[in-house]
């Protein structure tokens, strides 16, 4: 079941996710405390669990190589597609970086273990589906991970082992 929240900030600063709870309430977590502020746990509801699945870590399923951020371990279950999509929702977790050249997330894809022929064949269809917005042309290009793209790059890396 996917559910939506949004919420306004006094500072100005927004948030809004829409997904599964347990993505919900981490990407609330870490909004709240990238202000500066936790806020107090809440009740949980009735009929919920008391401890909700915790979201990837980021840390234990990526590693830094020669300045790129690759995965530790090249996953049968993965295609190309989507360690590219998760590489990129490690990147902005972990580094806070907004977007991404083309020829960096080509050659961390490559580190990985998997061999794209051409980064933009491999990633038209996130872009198509709204997971990755692309903007710039041939070797200026870069990728920038959506909250849609955020949200399956957090439902897939959850469901990896470490």
């Amino acid at each position: 079941m996917n559910y939506k929240l949004r919420l306004k900030h006094p500072s100005g600063a927004e948030f809004e996710a829409e997904g599964p709870a347990e993505f919900i309430l981490s990407e609330k977590e870490m909004f709240m405390g990238s202000l500066g502020r936790h806020p107090a746990p809440a009740a949980p509801a009735a009929g919920t669990p008391e401890t909700a699945p915790k979201g990837p870590d980021w840390t234990s399923l990526t590693e830094e190589r020669g300045g790129l951020l690759t995965l530790k371990h090249k996953h049968p279950e993965l295609k190309g597609g989507q360690a590219a999509l998760i590489l990129l929702a490690a990147d902005r977790q972990l580094n806070e970086t907004a977007a991404v050249g083309a020829l960096t997330l080509s050659k961390a894809i490559k580190a990985s273990g998997y061999a794209p022929e051409r980064l933009d064949r491999l990633l038209s269809k996130a872009v198509k589906e709204g997971l990755i917005k692309a903007s710039g042309t041939k070797r200026n290009r870069c990728y920038q991970i959506t909250a849609k793209g955020l949200e399956r790059a957090w439902l897939d890396a959850r469901n990896l082992p470490a």
